[in-house]
């Protein structure tokens, strides 16, 4: 089988010698004098190498020579005269004038102008390069900060030489990556490979093959018919027992998930009594889960800090951000929602509308409902209800599992049910009604009261019986919700009217 490498020339991952020499041309004014072999000579200062060494060193299929590495082992201390004139030559390059004979202060000046795109660019790359350490991705981040670009490039130039290594083999890099996701388990890698032939390759019985392997104690089995449980998948209807029964299984292996899952299952209530013990073990499991790498194990932990949910932990709001904040590093889009509800509840709409965003870009259906609803009512943003529709639209557009049912009843009441001109949506009664019984579904209570509106609106007149018993339908039902009460005059009053001039007849059920 032909060997295979990752090319370290042509992507945004890895903080590689053939990245950074391709970087420099993209943002060289003369491209013609800022080839692989000029950015070369410029970073080592030699001239007496072979154009396809260069390429081979910049492509990763060749490791960096030791002669070439010697020289930057002597670099380690800058500032210092080889570093100098290292940066002067890409001021040169990327400016396409030459520069000689600059100070260490007058580099540094020119470097601040000339090479900060390239410093952020190479940055950029090294927050998504799995080899670097994030220790380093922070210091860049601090000179950044402190706009020190010298010492930026010094330090990347450092690392791609003396610490990047190359080649790369894409097989070994695959292993490698699955082999540090399991690290801190006690999980096999042949574990893994029994579970992924049973996903890939299996028959008929899917659930059966899963089952035998879970007797066997394997921990990607356990979580995948305790998933089927907590989901209702198996039999139709969650079975929280059974599905922590076989989450104890991979949880006992340090299954970041299975852990969460767990201590989930006990905050809620879904398993245990919400007792103080249930509590105090329902949060060790989500600290155990963080250690092991779970991000929604994060974002749990800051809710227990926000809302006071174990008993012996004060509720910390400054330690609920800190903890989202950590998971929204790794794109978690509810603790971008819950940093969103923060600081609404502070009334600063911009930091909401930051993080609120961004939840809809991940297409998150509540953050999708809750722009749609701030451009409906020009909250912080410009009205703008042709917006608001495109954002409600785009969060039923997702799982079942993770609908905000809101979205449903706000497309019923604000677009269908009258139609909405700036939006150019047509008045459509039965979309309407289809869609208030969908938000039902999520228990949206104030839909049984835009049902019996539009039902003694629309079908009081209606010849089919049918129609006027959906009125006593959604009557009974809503007058059984909290929300009742709220509209009880309104709806009363209308429905007295209905039944003196004999359109329909209560029916308590």
């Amino acid at each position: 089988m032909e060997t295979k490498y990752v090319k370290m020339n042509n992507n945004q991952k890895e903080l590689s010698l053939g990245n950074f020499c391709r970087i420099v041309k993209e943002q060289s004014l003369n491209k013609s004098y800022a080839g692989q072999p000029d950015v070369f000579y410029a970073l080592f200062l030699v001239e007496d190498v072979s154009d396809s060494t260069i390429n081979n060193y910049c492509i990763g299929y060749r490791t960096i020579a030791t002669e070439f590495k010697k020289i930057y082992q002597k670099r380690k201390n800058y500032p210092n005269k080889e570093f100098d004139e290292t940066i002067q030559n890409l001021i040169s390059i990327i400016k396409g004038n030459v520069y000689n004979e600059l100070n260490n202060e007058q580099i540094k000046k020119e470097a601040k102008n000339t090479l900060k795109k390239l410093s952020i660019e190479l940055y950029n790359i090294a927050k998504n390069d799995k080899s670097v350490p994030r220790n380093f991705t922070k210091k860049i981040n601090d000179f950044l900060k402190e706009n020190k670009i010298y010492e930026t490039i010094c330090e990347i130039l450092l690392f791609i030489v003396l610490e990047k290594k190359q080649p790369v083999y894409i097989d070994k890099t695959r292993r490698e990556i699955f082999e540090s996701m399991l690290n801190d388990t006690n999980i096999s890698m042949n574990e893994l490979e029994q579970f992924l032939k049973i996903q890939l390759k299996d028959g008929i019985n899917y659930t059966y093959s899963l089952k035998k392997l879970s007797k066997e104690n394997n921990p990607y089995a356990s979580f995948e018919l305790g998933d089927m449980e907590y989901t209702g998948i198996m039999s139709g209807t969650p079975r929280y027992i059974k599905a922590y029964e076989y989450f104890k299984i991979a949880a006992s292996q340090n299954h970041p998930r299975a852990n969460w899952l767990i201590g989930k299952m006990l905050l809620e209530g879904q398993i245990g009594k919400k007792t103080k013990e249930d509590l105090e073990k329902a949060f060790n499991y989500l600290k155990k889960a963080e250690e092991l790498g779970s991000i929604a194990a994060v974002n749990s932990i800051g809710l227990c800090y926000l809302n006071g949910l174990i008993p012996s932990i004060e509720k910390n709001e400054e330690k609920a951000i800190a903890y989202f904040k950590k998971a929204t590093k790794e794109d978690y889009v509810y603790a971008y929602n819950n940093l969103g509800k923060i600081y609404e509840n502070h009334n600063d709409l911009k930091k909401a509308y930051e993080h609120y965003i961004v939840g809809a870009t991940l297409e998150e259906s509540w953050a999708l409902n809750k722009i749609g609803k701030w451009y409906l009512e020009g909250i912080y943003i410009k009205k703008n209800e042709k917006k608001a529709y495109e954002f409600f639209n785009k969060a039923v557009e997702v799982p079942k599992s993770i609908l905000d049912h809101w979205a449903y009843f706000n497309l019923a009441k604000y677009f269908y049910l009258e139609g909405n001109f700036e939006a150019n949506i047509e008045k459509n009664i039965p979309k309407a009604i289809e869609y208030l019984n969908k938000a039902l579904e999520g228990n949206i209570e104030d839909s049984y009261k835009e049902l019996i509106l539009i039902y003694i609106e629309e079908y009081k007149e209606s010849e089919n019986q049918k129609d006027l018993d959906f009125i006593n339908y959604y009557y009974n039902k809503y007058r059984l919700t909290n929300s009742f009460k709220n509209h009880k005059k309104e709806i009363d009053s209308k429905i007295e009217e209905l039944i003196k001039n004999k359109i329909i007849l209560i029916k308590n059920d």
